[in-house]
């Protein structure tokens, strides 16, 4: 019976580390929507065929900043974040936006926080973009406000210019090859 709850365990231990190995959520922006959003993109599910398409989520900046680093999962989180740093990660917005050292390391511990957290998205996007043009539209979008009502829609929204120094932007600018 022991080794069997043991087995167990190890099984949930290894499914919920695969799980969170599925996705990569990579830091794009920040929006100061319900006292600030940080969104992410989720860089293992680009899709690039028939056209450049990726999920985003945003979560709330107090819910990020909420995590306690000396939980189990904030030392989880910790880890992680160190193990990038010592392999030479570089997150993607810091390659499209001026960061020193300390706003580097805070971006991947957010983009940790997001992988391995279950902090429940503010907003669920997909987007469609075009490089060529630097357009973007949402094909699918969810949003909860703070009162835990849900909004959704699944109509495509009309293509849009990104402006300078926007969410839009600096996605384009991660992902389209210049």
């Amino acid at each position: 019976m022991r080794k069997s709850l043991i087995a167990c365990s190890f099984a949930l231990a290894l499914a919920a580390s695969a799980q969170a190995a599925d996705v990569e959520w990579k830091m794009y922006g920040t929006a100061s929507t319900n006292g600030g959003v940080v969104c992410f993109y989720e860089g293992k599910g680009v899709i690039t065929r028939p056209a450049l398409r990726v999920w985003a989520k945003c979560l709330l900046q107090k819910e990020l900043d909420a995590v306690d680093f000396k939980s189990e999962l904030g030392k989880k989180i910790v880890h992680s974040s160190a193990e990038k740093v010592i392999k030479g990660y570089i997150p993607p917005i810091t390659l499209v936006e001026d960061a020193d050292y300390d706003q580097a390391i805070a971006v991947i511990q957010y983009e940790e926080t997001a992988d391995l957290s279950n902090i429940q998205p503010h907003a669920r996007i997909f987007y469609e973009l075009n490089c060529s043009e630097r357009m973007t539209r949402e094909l699918s979008i969810y949003v909860r406000d703070l009162n835990g009502k849900e909004g959704f829609s699944k109509k495509p929204s009309d293509w849009q210019y990104a402006a300078p120094e926007t969410n839009g932007a600096r996605l384009l600018k991660i992902l389209c090859p210049q």
